[in-house]
């Protein structure tokens, strides 16, 4: 896991609860011709590859179609049921993947720099032991949950029901929440033109290891 700057972030490495993190992968961008958001190049790798490589040593739950070539070691793929039910039926699908865990962080998968965020996400809900989720809050001060921690138990209790166009706010409301302030480039989702542009300004060229080389 990496900071903002680059640098390897150690807070991962203690011992503490098991945290998994499932990346919803199959969403197209309308405002982009209805291309595969995930499999856009940022920095010389896909969004995907990037967060991927930025996340481990996580284990990770993929929901959306496996690129070619994507053995990446830590990574599961799945799809939701039924296949584009929405964002909140593909965190369903990716938390049945990662039994076992304590905590699940939710990115979504048009997110290129979201990775540091986990960090503080993770440390906000430890500090708190009465939340069930860590939600991030963008620049604009709108909660942001598909990029959030939570606390498994209480997450899989909303799931336990249909799923399938189930709004992410639906399934945050009545949770005890702490919330997270994103940096801009954390927040940036690839939703048209004009963020995909940004995305590749801040993005370092060429990108450095793909996934299955750690970064811690």
């Amino acid at each position: 896991m990496t900071d903002e700057s680059g640098r390897a972030d150690p807070g991962l490495r203690t011992p503490g609860p098991r945290v998994g993190v499932i990346i919803p992968a199959g969403g197209t961008a309308h405002r982009l011709d209805g291309i595969d958001k995930p499999a856009l190049a940022v920095g010389g790798r896909t969004i995907l590859e990037r967060l991927v490589a930025d996340l481990q040593p996580l284990p990770v739950a993929v929901v959306g179609p496996r690129p070619d070539g994507a053995d990446w070691p830590g990574v599961v793929w799945c799809r939701e049921d039924p296949p584009g039910g929405g964002p909140a039926a593909a965190v369903a699908a990716g938390l049945a993947r990662l039994e076992g865990c304590d905590v699940v962080v939710a990115i979504a998968g048009d997110q290129p720099f979201a990775a540091s965020a986990v960090p503080r996400l993770l440390r906000a809900l430890a500090l708190d032991p009465t939340a069930e989720v860590a939600l991030g809050v963008d620049g604009e001060s709108r909660d942001q949950p598909l990029l959030a921690a939570y606390r498994a138990d209480p997450l899989r209790a909303r799931l336990s029901g249909p799923v399938d166009g189930l709004p992410m706010r639906r399934l945050t409301a009545g949770l005890r929440i702490v919330r997270v302030p994103l940096s801009r480039p954390e927040a940036l989702d690839v939703d048209d033109a004009a963020d995909l542009a940004e995305a590749r300004r801040i993005a370092p060229t060429p990108s450095p290891s793909p996934p299955g080389k750690a970064l811690l």
